[in-house]
């Protein structure tokens, strides 16, 4: 007090010569981080022919940085534990996946006039079997990355807690639908048996970050499907009308996210808390060509 509301009375450099305002964080942005991305990419592709046109995409990689986050975001985020020390924070990124699969489709069924199969039917039965679409996009990954936090410890850094350390090796996620929980209510979890794998992990030492991204959870897995059909307007052969019916997630896959992996909150260690995904949604369009 003495040394913040001393004026007009303070020594020459004013208020607060001696010791200025305290803060418990003050962040700031550099670019002394860095990253490595490495991947063999392929693509099978089949041009229209036949009624069949598909594109398959194929990466096999592998991501490390030390923050997953571009520096003009707007928000602090990817923190650097030790700045002494960043290399601390070297892991695989927090979307490293090492195998993608993307795939999609369209293909005209060969039925109706002009086609393989009832090539010479009248219009009425073409207007039955003819003109049927079948389309869909597949895409699918192995899983990512995330970290086991510390808890409200801060071993190196006071504005950031860090991340856990493992004691030695540590059990390989297996995705568990109802593991019993630490203590309370089971379900999704990300081992089969919590309380065991909580004891494979410390509070971490100070000057040190914690091991990130060393736990694997739900990777990417989506398959949307359309069938469609076309009907030619009698009065002309450039007018059509077509009806399509889309499926979103067809499979109604459940893919996971944020699991609880705070060493605070102990009793929900690796429980699932939401889904990456969206459940089934179909929807309907009528659509007129001319």
């Amino acid at each position: 007090d003495i040394d913040e509301f001393c004026d007009p009375d303070c020594g020459r450099l004013g208020a607060n010569m001696m010791m200025n305002p305290q803060f418990s964080a003050l962040s700031a942005w550099s670019s002394i981080a860095g990253g490595n991305y490495h991947a063999l990419q392929w693509t099978l592709r089949k041009r229209f022919s036949q009624g069949l046109t598909l594109d398959f995409n194929y990466t096999l990689s592998k991501s490390t940085d030390l923050a997953s986050d571009e520096e003009n975001s707007g928000s602090f985020v990817g923190f650097l534990e030790n700045s002494w020390n960043p290399s601390q924070r070297r892991a695989v990124s927090n979307y490293d996946q090492l195998h993608i699969y993307s795939m999609w489709w369209v293909y005209e069924l060969p039925f109706g006039r002009n086609k393989r199969l009832g090539g010479g039917v009248n219009r009425l039965a073409d207007t039955f079997i003819g003109g049927w679409q079948i389309s869909g996009v597949w895409t699918q990954s192995t899983e990512l990355p995330v970290s086991v936090g510390n808890g409200r410890n801060w071993p190196t850094n006071w504005n950031i807690t860090g991340r856990g350390t493992p004691k030695g090796p540590t059990t390989v996620s297996t995705k568990t639908r109802n593991a019993p929980a630490v203590s309370g209510r089971g379900g999704p979890n990300i081992w089969p048996n919590p309380a065991k794998t909580l004891e494979e992990w410390q509070f971490t030492l100070p000057g040190q970050s914690g091991s990130r991204n060393t736990v694997r959870i739900d990777g990417r897995m989506n398959w949307d499907f359309a069938v469609a059909k076309r009907f030619q307007m009698p009065y002309a052969e450039s007018h059509s009308l077509q009806f399509r019916w889309e499926t979103y997630n067809l499979p109604n896959q459940v893919r996971f996210t944020s699991p609880e992996l705070s060493r605070v909150g102990t009793a929900n260690w690796g429980k699932y808390t939401s889904q990456a995904n969206s459940p089934r949604q179909m929807q309907f369009a009528l659509r007129y060509d001319f």
